[in-house]
């Protein structure tokens, strides 16, 4: 090479050299901003972050690194943002909001959310859009769609898997200099609207929950509600003059928030010999790191499994604080619970009083019947989805045998779906304890169906799918036997007929009767003669309704009652009051024969969907009849395969519309 040409080499290689410092100093100045606009990740109280676990622990990190706890709360931007910020504009509860990207910046034009947050939280609502408010002592009315729109920088995320949420930055005080000082501090208000990546659709938030339809509109902010989970150790930081001064050791559910604060920890191992002498050593922790005498909790799976699951359990649980000035310590310093730590001392978990209460949980029952109704189904089984903690903690195999969490879930070596360990969909998640003949090699001898079938799934009999989260129905964790009594009296829907949804209640409790003993109990002519399914579908509450529409989707369930007689009964929730259950029952319409192309909006005007429910109708009408047709009055199709519609008209007109939330 000549000495023009590596001359030339030089010069190139300097500006490219300039060019990218640039670039990356660029990219770095534009993340130092927005963690300007977003709560402080600070190593305090003896948290690290998870940064200091990898060293050491490269094959734990990794494995939750993949986890959606991991990416549950993230800094916005390309590396997080799953919606489509492209101009698209939602209406949420008649108001306008439009989302848009300026290069790797995510923004949205919106009602100006501190305007809407107050009046919300301190007006009196009319109607949904107007709200008597106190302005200087002046009584007026404000209609919420002449709230100004304000440009709103998108700067943090939560979910990344069945859905994604975003926050936006607070009001800027002082609009000259463009200080990041709000009138609340860094408050983070929602944009209410919900990214779902399968459909690839943005959805108003209110849609994206089982909330009554007349509910007040759902304004969130961050700060106060969901820091205490999608962080690790999030601080509030409630001040005097009520403002938020928020920080957490780490955005989103890291090491820490299992295995306590580590930096005791981590200093300490950063000595090799430490490490040889740990690895050589007959004890397989150390709770006390030598010298400093720091406290280290170190692996769940060491503690008993009542103190293991309570880790699980500061999340996945229903409670209030022991004290009520231990709410306050939390909204203003942060939590004091540890992994470790004995929950209970600070916190009471709320459980339902169930079919046989005592005077205080009866008591609390009559006082709060709203707050229960939103997370329980009336017998006392779980209703939300992330109260897993609550209804496993009532269950014998937690009070009467070991079970924990963390015998089928793991952070680590897992599915980042459920964090299941490896064959925990199985009955190897029971037959540890449950080792018996009658339930591994004689199994149909208990469940009366083959081996190897869903039917002798303990967990289909066991831990049905009667829990709503997600848009869907999740496993419950209350741990029952399936019951047709709970069915009569509470409407609970019990595995037996969310299998074998063309079959009755009759059907059902005659045969828990001649094969389990239970004792039967009067029925109605319409628990007698109709599926059971239909009764939860076409007449049950919003719930009821929801819970069988996820089934008639469920391949199982499918396998078991025949695929050729649901269509046509799904279709009539296509106009249902609640947009979840409509989203519900649409998905699995298009899992039927004959609907894979039907399309359909949820999100359609009322007249739309009335006119789509009557053309899904048609579409099955209109679909090739056989011999093997399933028929039958149960299911309310006749011998002829025609609709039995003035029988499915008398349900419907008894619906149950109840208004019906979940607070999941």
């Amino acid at each position: 090479m000549g000495w023009g040409a590596f001359a030339l080499a030089i010069v190139v290689a300097i500006l490219f050299g300039l060019a990218y410092g640039k670039s990356s100093f660029a990219k770095q100045a534009k993340r130092q901003t927005l963690q300007a606009l977003t709560p402080a990740q600070v190593k305090s109280d003896g948290y690290t972050s998870s940064a200091s676990c990898r060293a050491c622990h490269p094959s734990q990190y990794a494995s939750w690194h993949k986890s959606y706890h991991r990416t549950m709360t993230q800094l916005a931007g390309p590396h997080s943002v799953m919606g489509r910020f492209d101009g698209t504009e939602v209406v949420s509860g008649g108001l306008l909001y439009s989302v848009y990207q300026t290069n790797d910046q995510y923004w949205a034009k919106m009602p100006d959310p501190e305007i809407i947050m107050k009046t919300i939280e301190t007006g009196r609502r009319i109607n949904d859009h107007n709200y008597q408010i106190r302005t200087n002592g002046v009584l007026s009315i404000l209609d919420l769609r002449t709230v100004p729109r304000v440009n709103k920088r998108v700067v943090m995320t939560t979910g990344s898997h069945h859905y994604q949420t975003y926050w936006v930055e607070g009001s800027v005080k002082d609009p000259q200099t463009k200080r990041n000082e709000t009138k609340y501090g860094n408050l983070l208000q929602t944009l209410p609207l919900v990214y779902l990546p399968k459909e690839q659709q943005w959805i108003p938030r209110e849609n994206a929950f089982m909330m009554a339809p007349e509910s007040k509109r759902m304004i969130s902010q961050w700060n106060h509600h969901c820091i205490k989970c999608h962080s690790t150790a999030g601080n509030p930081g409630l001040t005097g003059n009520n403002t938020f001064d928020t920080r957490a050791a780490e955005l989103g559910i890291s090491c820490e928030a299992c295995h306590g604060p580590s930096t005791d920890h981590a200093r300490h191992y950063r000595s090799p010999l430490a490490r040889y002498t740990q690895h050589f050593s007959k004890s397989s922790t150390t709770n006390i790191i030598p010298k400093t005498g720091s406290r280290w909790f170190g692996d769940p799976a060491k503690l008993d499994h009542k103190r293991s699951s309570q880790i699980c359990g500061q999340c996945h649980g229903v409670y209030i604080y022991n004290d009520p000035k231990l709410g306050e310590s939390f909204a203003r310093n942060g939590p004091t619970y540890r992994p470790g730590d004995d929950i209970h001392s600070i916190r009471y978990y709320i459980q339902h009083p169930g079919p046989a209460p005592t005077p205080v949980r009866q008591e609390e029952l009559e006082k709060n019947p709203g707050f229960f109704r939103e997370r329980w189904w009336d017998d006392g089984t779980i209703l939300a989805g992330g109260r897993e903690f609550t209804a496993m903690r009532v269950s014998a195999c937690y009070n009467k045998g070991e079970l924990s969490c963390l015998d089928c879930h793991s952070m680590h070596q897992s599915d980042p779906v459920d964090q299941l360990k490896p064959h925990m969909r199985s009955n190897q998640a029971c037959i540890k304890c449950h080792a018996e003949p009658e339930y591994t090699t004689s199994i149909d001898q208990h469940t009366f169906h083959k081996p190897g079938s869903t039917g002798s799934n303990c967990l289909n009999c066991h831990m049905p799918h009667t829990t709503y989260a997600l848009l869907g129905a999740i496993r419950n964790h209350q741990i029952q036997s399936p019951s047709a009594q709970r069915s009569i009296r509470h409407g609970v829907p019990n595995a037996c007929n969310l299998c074998h949804l063309d079959q009755t209640l009759d059907w059902t409790q005659q045969h828990l009767a001649t094969r389990y003993g239970h004792t039967p109990l009067p029925l109605s002519a319409e628990q007698k003669n109709t599926s059971a399914a239909l009764l939860w579908l076409l007449k049950g509450h919003a719930a009821q309704r929801a819970i069988t529409a996820w089934h008639a989707g469920w391949q199982p369930a499918r396998d078991t009652s025949g695929t050729d007689w649901l269509a046509p009964h799904l279709a009539r929730l296509l106009d249902d009051p609640y947009g979840v259950v409509r989203h519900i029952a649409n998905n699995s319409l298009g899992k039927q024969p004959g609907f894979d192309r039907f399309e359909f909006d949820f999100l359609a005007t009322a007249p739309e969907r009335m006119r789509l429910a009557k053309r899904a109708i048609a579409q099955w009408n209109e679909l090739p009849s056989t011999a093997s047709d399933t028929t039958g009055k149960s299911i309310l199709i006749s011998s002829d395969r025609q609709l039995m519609e003035t029988a499915i008209q008398a349900l419907l007109k008894n619906r149950d519309n109840r208004p019906f939330t979940i607070k999941e």
